[in-house]
């Protein structure tokens, strides 16, 4: 038997020595002899062992980081879930208050102009540069008619032309068939405003003696026959005219692609009305003149 062979039989003697002293002393206190030889086949074998732990742990630690990567892969997509629901929650609190501030804005407009109006929201905005019109989710059932001025927080922004019950399509005030009656806030100068597509409106003043200046607000003027309230804001002038100037260039108050709700006057034209009696002016007093004989009174005196 060569020296090799004997030193692996003698190694594993000891092992098998060391391992029956291991399992007969393992209740023994820890100063017995067997606890002193336990000791020294500790003193020996431990540093195999610790050598192979070193090996087998990293081991371990890698199928242990495959099973943490799978739970942190979920909490990130819970986690990228709960950030998303907050992103639109924002979006949608953001679109809410823009809504909100519009509504206000337009409600604000109806009481300067002191008219009574329903709110609708445009559903189909101009299919093209040709055609300016909007459809509104509003029709017969709730009061409209053609005709009918529709506002929003900024001005005019047209009049209906068509209505079915549930529906209505508005005539934006950029058409170029469309024109209104306006004057100039600060003057009064009257005018006739016509649309011309994504251009500024065109302005005839009907005075070729006026003189209006750069700046000046345009706004509605009441015609008979018409159902647009007067004093209702439409623009500003870009450039001013003298005398030999009568068409003027006006810059609408109303941004035309981005209507999103708005409000149509309901109660105009309003009806003529007998003058209460707190407006009536006294007839002076004496004598009321007779009329003439064979006048026009209809029949004649006995």
């Amino acid at each position: 038997m060569t020296d090799r062979r004997r030193s692996r039989t003698l190694l594993a003697v000891l092992v098998l020595v060391s391992l029956v002293l291991l399992t007969v002393d393992y209740r023994q206190r820890e100063g017995g002899p067997v606890a002193a030889v336990q000791r020294g086949a500790l003193a020996v074998f431990g540093p195999v062992a610790e050598g192979f732990a070193t090996v087998v742990r990293p081991v371990g630690g890698f199928f242990g980081s495959i099973r943490e990567l799978g739970s942190l892969r979920e909490r990130n997509e819970a986690l990228s879930a709960d950030v998303e629901q907050l992103r639109r929650q924002q979006v949608s609190v953001a679109d809410l208050q823009r809504e909100n501030d519009e509504l206000r804005a337009q409600l604000s407009m109806r009481d300067r102009l002191q008219v009574t109006t329903t709110g609708a929201s445009v559903i189909a905005q101009p299919p093209s540069s040709v055609e300016r019109s909007v459809l509104l989710d509003a029709g017969a059932d709730n009061g409209l008619a053609p005709g009918m001025a529709v506002l929003n927080e900024s001005g005019l922004v047209g009049k209906l032309v068509e209505v079915t019950a549930r529906n209505a399509r508005v005539e934006l005030l950029t058409s170029p068939s469309a024109q209104y009656g306006v004057r100039i806030a600060g003057t009064g100068e009257e005018g006739l405003l016509t649309g011309s597509g994504a251009e500024p409106f065109t302005l005839n003043i009907l005075d070729p003696e006026a003189e209006v200046e750069a700046g000046a607000e345009v706004v509605t003027t009441r015609f008979s026959g018409t159902s647009i309230p007067g004093g209702v804001p439409v623009g500003v002038v870009e450039e001013g005219a003298g005398p030999a100037t009568r068409f003027l260039r006006v810059r609408p108050y109303v941004d035309f692609t981005r209507l999103s709700t708005v409000q149509v006057v309901l109660d105009f034209p309003r009806q003529p009305t007998e003058l209460p009696t707190s407006e009536q002016v006294p007839l002076p007093e004496g004598p009321r003149p007779r009329p003439p004989a064979g006048g026009g009174g209809g029949g004649s005196d006995r």
